[in-house]
């Protein structure tokens, strides 16, 4: 067994990870002890204390003790009479570790690393003589330091030699210093197989190791199998040399080092292997260890049973100290018949209670009692016990144990063995009836608690259930939507807290939806479902209520399992059809409408109730949009497709369905809500075959967004639509409001081509996303519905692109003409490309003037741009001719200016009197 640290006392049956974590413990002994430095030489005129060899225990005066300040250093001189190993820790008040070196008289440094495991962390000190040993403060603030120089080759100072059997007196001894080393002689042969357990009382580190007369490590590092154990070499005498060099409550303080024999163990208590049923008394010892004798292979269950009540599981070895069972095996597979020892602590030497031991044979029957199907109720007496009820029911079979969601009495655990005692099935398993006797007969329940304690004992009651077709329980009716449909009543009180029923396999469609409602008590309770070959299809976790899509495997009967508490309480349990057939379980049908038509009223009443509307379209390629709005804006939708399964999950959201010619959606405002007394159903075809509905209206482009559109909606004319040529990674912020100023709004929905929604609403507004994976084109529906509260409104809607330009166009120019125009007149320009902006701006230039032409309009696919240029002023010849974009400059050639029409006259102009001051005279052209 390797040496260990100990820190937070271990509680009993803890598991030992010696070799697991023996690179961080020898890497902390090497910091603590390895002796390093920079100076491997004494000043001459440096005067250095002499430091006296300490023995082990109590080190009285050989202790060097200096205040040394940061960058400094302190020195003292060590005589050695026998060369060997020593140990020299040096600690400051705080327990850390200090810096220290060991320098011969020659000035040679003495090898203090030691080998990579047995003299890790020990200075071997190669001959007689005085040495310097110097401990360094390599650290920022004054150090009160203490250090001690201990020969781990003598026994001087060794405790008395102890024995290794397990009923012996606890040894408890005091350490007063943290560089105090400790000496545990202990007899011992070679081939034996120990186990070492050290520590301090209180929260402390420590460190410890078997040796030999050397005082190196004499165990294997990393034994076989990982076990916590050391096999004896050599021929000894063994030692435990141990140190503890920090304590929670300072110094002195109480430690333990223990040694203990695995291998044909002395002083151990036998212990009988016991029948189930309630545990013989029993005395309780702080003696850790146990054997006991089995007479034949098998698992077995070894648990230790405190006097404060609580059951832990112990570790097993065999005759020769071999682990059998480490620490948290259970059950223990015992291989072989035989005598085998089980210790009940952990590496904590100091026992904190007393405790007995419980070895039961999961493979035998004896205190077992017979109970067949149905209601079976025991009681826990005593600490740590098992009862084992012998099953009626045959290989192949499958069962159910329902336990309580609660109890007064006990929380047990129950489990299912085989003749063999191999489990079958866990408490999960058989809690949801998913439990399937494979093994060969007969098959045990066993049936615990984890607990501890006063929760450990007291009465417990479990309801057995067979889950294939072999069972009595009452049928499930299939039930309807409508107030008068079929439903099971189930009550719980007065020893009763589950229920089983059957649903017929003739009598159920492919997708049925199972609700649970609590009527009264307010009691939650779970169910699940389970078809005859064992297959869970279905469960609901505890609620008051609640439901859930089962699909029915066809053509085979079902179980539902209903498991409550035993308390006062009423509950009902209805399936219903929710696939194609859905109209003769009450689901109320109506037909698709156009977009645009009418919405569907319903009614609705207490909340957490389900209400069914099939639509209906003509084919399977339609798409129908779906929605569902009340004034308090808390009903919910689910739809189902003809077969049943899934198309929108419960949202309080549009979707779009498609693949059917039914589409069954469910209307629930959940329990825990307020319900609104109606409600009012959109289902708009938006799509065919053919592509989007003709109601939709077809937008050439959304480069810069789309909109603002402007309209009315109302409960006759509930939606408006849009098809956009987006790309697939387009995002828009949905700017809509009501221009009579009311504060509900429209409500944005955008489907993609796989026909989901992309718009989220939040504090801020509608964010609506395509939802595609690149930036080619993938074209959306957009549709803008009534407001969730209210049922008309007066639109104002604007998709506003997040990052311009959207869909799949990038800005370009193409052209830009006519190429001339005449100064002095005005033209008109037209620029053709893809994703033109209306602010985008086309100008001429030449000799460093500018023309900037005023933009006229843009076409609705954004490809073509007309802007009008005035060349008034412009002189004749070419222009360069660029269109700037918010992205870029595009340089398009040149335009050439032309002259302008010059006057001219044939004859001089007339005049039609001579001019005199005050005179009007009258000039005409001449001819």
């Amino acid at each position: 067994m390797s040496d260990d640290d100990s820190s937070l006392p271990a509680r009993r049956g803890r598991a030992a990870l010696f070799p697991a974590v023996f690179a961080a413990l020898t890497a902390l002994l090497a910091s603590l002890l390895t002796l390093t430095g920079a100076s491997p030489a004494v000043a001459a005129d440096e005067e250095c204390t002499p430091l006296a060899l300490a023995p082990f225990g109590n080190p009285g005066d050989a202790v060097g003790k200096a205040r040394v300040a940061p960058d400094s250093s302190v020195c003292y001189t060590v005589t050695v009479v026998t060369p060997g190993l020593y140990l020299a820790p040096a600690l400051d008040s705080s327990g850390n570790k200090m810096t220290r070196q060991l320098v011969a008289a020659d000035g040679s440094m003495v090898d203090c690393s030691g080998d990579a495991y047995t003299t890790q962390g020990m200075c071997t000190v190669p001959a007689a003589g005085t040495y310097t040993l110097r401990v360094v403060n390599t650290g920022w603030e004054d150090e009160d330091t203490s250090v001690t120089f201990v020969p781990l080759g003598s026994t001087r100072g060794c405790a008395d030699t102890a024995g290794t059997n397990w009923d012996q007196p606890e040894a408890t001894r005091t350490t007063v210093s943290p560089v105090e080393v400790d000496c545990q002689p202990f007899e011992g042969e070679h081939g034996d197989r120990v186990r070492l357990t050290y520590g301090s009382k209180v929260y402390g580190d420590s460190l410890a190791w078997i040796t030999d007369a050397t005082g190196a490590r004499i165990c294997e590092r990393f034994p076989d199998n990982n076990e916590d154990s050391c096999l004896l070499p050599g021929d000894g005498p063994y030692r435990a040399i141990s140190t503890v060099w920090r304590a929670e409550n300072g110094f002195p303080t109480e430690y333990a080092v223990k040694v203990r024999r695995l291998s044909d163990p002395q002083g151990c208590t036998t212990a009988p292997v016991r029948p189930y049923g309630p545990l013989e008394q029993q005395d309780f010892t702080t003696n850790p260890c146990f054997t006991f004798t089995t007479g034949m292979a098998g698992p077995y269950t070894v648990h230790s049973v405190s006097e404060d009540r609580a059951v832990e599981v112990a570790r097993v070895y065999d005759a020769a100290g071999l682990s059998v069972c480490r620490y948290g095996a259970d059950p223990c597979p015992i291989k072989a018949p035989g005598t085998y020892t089980a210790v009940l602590d952990g590496t904590y030497p100091f026992p904190d209670s007393r405790a007995g031991l419980a070895v039961l044979g999961r493979a035998s029957n004896a205190g077992c009692l017979a109970t067949g199907m149905g209601l079976y109720q025991g009681d826990l007496t005593t600490v740590g016990q098992y009862d084992c009820l012998a099953l009626d029911a045959p290989q192949g079979a499958r069962i159910a144990a329902l336990t309580p969601l609660s109890s007064s009495g006990v929380d047990v655990d129950v489990e299912v063995l085989d003749r063999d005692g191999t489990a079958q099935c866990s408490a999960s398993e058989l809690g949801s009836g998913d439990c399937e006797l494979a093994g060969p007969a007969p098959f045990r329940a066993l049936v615990h608690t984890d607990d501890s304690g006063e929760d450990a004992t007291g009465p417990y009651s479990i309801a057995f259930h067979r889950t294939d077709a072999a069972n009595d329980c009452p049928v499930l009716s299939a039930g309807s939507f409508a107030a008068n449909g079929a439903k099971a009543t189930l009550t719980t009180g007065n020893g009763a807290f589950a229920q089983c029923l059957s649903v017929p396999a003739g009598a159920h469609s492919d997708v049925e939806v199972f609700q649970l409602i609590a009527t009264s008590g307010g009691v939650a309770a779970k169910f699940s479902v389970l078809d005859s070959t064992g297959k869970k299809v279905c469960d609901r976790i505890a609620t008051t209520n609640g439901w859930t899509l089962c699909p029915l495997t066809p053509g085979v009967a079902h179980t539902v399992l209903f498991t409550g508490r035993d308390q006062s309480a009423t509950y009902t349990l209805t399936r219903r059809d929710v696939t194609s057939t859905a109209p003769s379980a009450g689901c109320a049908q109506t037909t698709a409408a156009e977009v645009g038509g009418p919405s569907v009223l319903g009614t609705y009443g207490d909340p957490g109730s389900l209400n069914c509307h099939q639509v209906t379209t003509d084919a399977t390629t339609d798409v129908i949009h779906l929605d569902v709005r009340d004034t308090l804006g808390t009903a919910n939708i689910v739809v189902l497709g003809g077969d049943g399964t899934a198309e929108c999950s419960f949202r309080n959201r549009s979707c779009a369905a498609t693949g059917s010619t039914t589409h069954q959606v469910l209307v629930q405002t959940p329990a825990t809500l307020k319900a609104a007394p109606e409600y009012h159903l959109d289902a708009l075809r938006i799509a065919t075959a053919d592509g989007p509905s003709p109601e939709c209206t077809r937008v050439p482009s959304v480069s810069y967004g789309y909109g603002p559109v402007t309209g009315t909606l109302n409960e006759s004319h509930t939606a408006v639509c849009a098809v956009l040529p987006t790309a697939g990674l387009d995002r828009f912020n949905a700017e809509i409001t009501d221009t009579t100023g009311a504060t509900a709004t429209a409500v944005p929905a955008l489907y993609n081509s796989a026909w989901n929604n992309g718009c989220t609403l939040s504090s801020s507004g509608s964010l609506c996303a395509v939802g595609g994976s690149s930036s080619t084109a993938s074209p959306s529906l957009f549709v803008l519905g009534l407001p969730e509260k209210a049922s008309s409104t007066a639109y104002s809607a604007k998709l506003a692109c997040t990052s311009e330009p959207c869909g799949p166009d990038r800005v370009t120019v193409t052209t830009v003409g006519p190429g001339t125009g005449a100064a002095g007149s005005k033209v008109t320009l037209t620029v053709t490309g893809t994703a033109l902006p209306a602010n985008a701006t086309v100008r001429l230039t030449r000799s460093g003037k500018t023309l900037t032409a005023t933009t006229q309009s843009v076409s609705a696919d954004n490809r073509t741009l007309t802007a009008t240029v005035d060349l008034s002023d412009a002189a004749a010849g070419a222009w360069n001719v660029s269109v700037i974009t918010t992205c870029c400059e595009f340089l398009r050639g040149t335009f050439t200016v032309t002259p302008g029409p010059e006057m001219q006259t044939a004859g001089a102009p007339k005049a039609t009197r001579t001019a005199k001051t005050g005179t009007k005279v009258t000039v005409a052209p001449g001819s």
